[in-house]
């Protein structure tokens, strides 16, 4: 029953309503809107008195409050304002059906309304409440005016006190003012002579219909005004009803609402993040940020389209779980990447968030996302650097174990080497040339002696390969130095041979250039980088009829310049424009991450060169690095210049090595004539040396655990400076911080793992011809 009641409410084209206590309308029925113009919200929102005629609400007012008292129904009709300014007469059937409850009312528009009786404008002596007693306590202020005499009819307190003429409210009740009375006073006020015009000067003729506007007051106040037209029919004009209310606070409000709204709105559009906001899954706005990160130039090209249009297809499930969580549940979409589509294809990393909002009064999703891709570019180079560095400090750690036995290795080849020549001569001399037993070893000396080189090859193979290494373990501070960019062209070449030998053969075509300043490690991986990509730009298979050309040659004003140039099919120019972008790559996922070269161009800017790139497609491609002339007070490499042995004189050699067997390979090497100690600590050299023993020369390993060849050196020189000078350093090729800095500090020789004989007997040459100068005793 309720539903078909309510059914009725809502479809009748009579007029209901419900009213309730202080002039509120509870409930109206749409037919209102039809019938008067305003909606039942309207209504609601504003109640009974304001709509009623100013002369017809104190009866009004009586007949209902009446009807609360006692129940029962009562009748009257009245004029209600309708939204056109016009007045309507409706007649009311109302009913009452519990004391204080509300009242059900029915209401009928009349076609032909009654004839306007003029009431009493004062109070007679016990007589019934005048009327604007009855609207003292409305929040408008009600002001009427008899246009053609002046004649103030009607003002309630509201008024007087908007106005500041309280003074004259008990004289506008008795009659006795007039309207050039009120605006004389009001004048103080305000611009009342225009605010309260009874008529405008241009339209004296026509009476204005309903008028609303603002007025501001002298004393900062703003006042709303409400003017029209009313009287009997025939003379609608008679009367003018003006109506203000006070909106100061209202229109501060509004404008601190308005203020805080445009300073929101240049936020979000000057905000650096993609923001947009979607309703069902379509945009409803967006922000330039997401316009240009998006590369559109108009918002009008997103509003209304699918939000799924931007998202990666590879991300569409999880970003329609996330909104449906938002949408269906109200919950947060926290931080996720998110990869977003382009409009011509291509596509960027952010990390998006959405939240449920209310926009425009409706429920949508708001969604802020930061672009990532220069952020985990740099982490891709970190990381790119982290693994360098970690290739570094394994190859250093690589080289230096391997170091170690191969010092002896090699050393312990040599001297066999050497004993089986000696052995070869001996047995020579001693067994007759025709005798039953030459052939035999003189075949198996033969071929021991073979075997023994291949393995002094192989093994000077290892150490060549570990030297190369130092290179890629060159991961500290720029080190510039006079170099030739020779060196470093066939260093890559070497460790680009497994590229370039199924692919490729290697022409070469060096020029006599001058030394670059340059550090050797950096144009290393530049060159490696380089011969690298040419090699893998050729397929295997054919490397009779395929090349990879060097070609080093004098560069412009005095530098240096270097062609490394392929033969393989070429770049296009959409691929050549991006060549040197970061993480830009033509290989396949997984076969580079686009670094390379973007790191060969930044270390090329940083020596002060370029790099440039030539290429055709089915052409090949050539790149070429310019390195500048060296500047005039660059310090050449240095490179030691030892004096030829000294074969006259013995001397006493302390070998410090916490690997005795390489103590013993450098003791062979070092050669029986000498009288040579071996030692295996630092500890154990200390004692040596502090037992008053006397040395040419110290052979010191500066990497030792415990006490380190670096802490005897520094006690040595505390105590006796002139021993000092006497040190040789071995080392494996590793350093720590704390070696690095001590070898730049001081003079002293040093060798390197494996060593190198031929350079060791020149030491010990230049050490013992030092001694004879200085006067230094040696062995008798």
């Amino acid at each position: 029953m309720e539903q078909w009641a309510h059914r009725f409410f809502e479809l009748s084209t009579e007029l209901f309503a419900v009213l309730g206590s202080q002039g509120r309308i509870l409930e109206a029925n749409p037919a209102w809107n039809v019938t008067v113009g305003w909606s039942p919200t309207e209504l609601r929102l504003e109640g009974y008195r304001g709509f009623i005629h100013p002369e017809d609400l104190a009866q009004v007012d009586s007949r209902l409050e009446s009807l609360t008292r006692r129940m029962g129904t009562t009748r009257f009709s009245c004029r209600w304002r309708c939204r056109d300014g016009t007045w309507a007469w409706l007649v009311w059937s109302v009913a009452c059906s519990a004391v204080g409850g509300p009242l059900y009312c029915t209401v009928r528009r009349l076609e032909s309304p009654p004839a306007l009786e003029p009431g009493p404008t004062t109070a007679e002596p016990g007589g019934p409440l005048p009327p604007w007693a009855m609207s003292d306590s409305l929040p408008l202020g009600l002001y009427v005016v008899e246009v053609r005499t002046g004649a103030v009819l009607y003002a309630n307190r509201r008024f007087c006190q908007l106005w500041g003429i309280e003074s004259l409210e008990s004289a506008i009740r008795k009659g006795q003012v007039t309207h050039e009375d009120v605006l004389g006073h009001c004048l103080r006020a305000g611009e009342a002579a225009s605010v309260l015009r009874l008529v405008p000067a241009t339209e004296a003729d026509t009476p204005p219909p309903l008028h609303a506007d603002e007025a501001q007051l002298t004393n900062g106040r703003t006042l709303r005004r409400l003017s029209t037209p009313m009287g009997a029919s025939g003379d609608e004009s008679r009367y003018r009803l003006f109506a203000f209310e006070d909106v100061t606070e209202r229109k501060r409000t509004e404008e601190a609402l308005h203020r805080s709204e445009e300073s929101f709105r240049k936020l979000i559009e000057t905000a650096p993040e993609v923001i947009f906001v979607h309703r069902d899954q379509r945009f409803v706005y967006v922000n330039p940020t997401l316009l240009r990160a998006l590369r559109y130039e108009h918002a009008s090209e997103l509003i209304g389209r699918s939000i799924w249009t931007i998202v990666h297809p590879d991300d569409l499930d999880m970003v329609r779980q996330r909104v449906h969580a938002v949408v269906a549940r109200g919950e947060l979409a926290p931080l996720r990447e998110i990869r977003y589509l382009r409009r011509d294809g291509t596509w960027f990393d952010a990390e998006s968030a959405g939240l449920p909002v209310d926009f425009d009064g409706v429920g949508a999703v708001v969604v802020m996302a930061r672009d990532i891709t220069e952020r985990k570019r740099m982490q891709a180079q970190l990381l790119q650097s982290d693994r360098m560095v970690l290739a570094g400090t394994l190859a250093a750690g690589v080289g230096h174990e391997i170091n170690n036995p191969l010092t002896y290795v090699m050393a312990n080849l040599e001297s066999a080497l050497d004993a089986m020549h000696r052995l070869g001569g001996e047995l020579g001399r001693t067994l007759p040339d025709g005798g039953a037993l030459a052939p035999s070893w003189s075949m198996t000396l033969k071929d021991t002696v073979e075997l023994l080189k291949e393995a002094h090859e192989g093994a000077t193979r290892v150490r060549n390969i570990v030297r190369d290494l130092k290179y890629i373990s060159r991961q500290d501070e720029e080190r510039r130095e006079l170099l030739d960019v020779r060196e470093s062209l066939e260093f890559s070449l070497k460790l680009a041979s497994s590229e370039l030998r199924p692919r490729a053969q290697v022409i070469k075509k060096y020029e006599d250039v001058p030394l670059v300043h340059a550090d050797a490690s950096r144009l290393g991986q530049v060159f490696l980088n380089l011969v690298v990509n040419a090699a893998q730009a050729i397929p295997e298979g054919d490397p009779t009829n395929q090349h990879v050309t060097l070609w080093v040659r004098p560069g412009p004003h005095g530098g240096v310049a270097v062609d490394v140039s392929d033969s393989g099919s070429g770049m296009p120019p959409s691929v050549l424009a991006r060549i040197f972008d970061p993480f830009f790559t033509t290989k396949a996922v997984g076969s580079g991450t686009g670094l390379g070269l973007s790191i060969c161009h930044g270390i090329m800017r940083g020596l002060g060169g370029d790099i440039t790139v030539r290429s055709e497609p089915g052409h090949g491609t050539t790149f070429t690095v310019l390195l500048p002339p060296a500047p005039a007070d660059a310090a050449p490499r240095e490179v030691p210049v030892l004096p030829p042995p000294s074969s006259e004189r013995a001397g006493r050699m302390l070998v410090i090595d916490d690997e005795p067997a390489v103590g013993r390979s450098l003791a062979r090497i070092i050669g029986k004539r000498h009288q040579v100690t071996v030692v295996s600590s630092g500890e154990e050299a200390l004692a040596k040396l502090d037992s008053g023993a006397a040395f040419d020369a110290i052979f010191c390993d500066l990497m030792m655990p415990g006490i380190t060849g670096m802490d005897v050196y520094e006690r040595v020189r505390e105590r006796e400076p002139g021993l000092s000078l006497r040190f040789i350093f071995i080392t494996g090729g590793s350093y720590t911080a704390r070696a690095r800095q001590f070898l730049e500090r001081i003079p002293n020789p040093r060798i390197e793992k494996p060593f190198d004989a031929q350079m060791i007997q020149q030491l010990v040459g230049e050490v013992l011809a030092v001694g004879v100068d200085g006067e230094v005793s040696g062995l008798e």
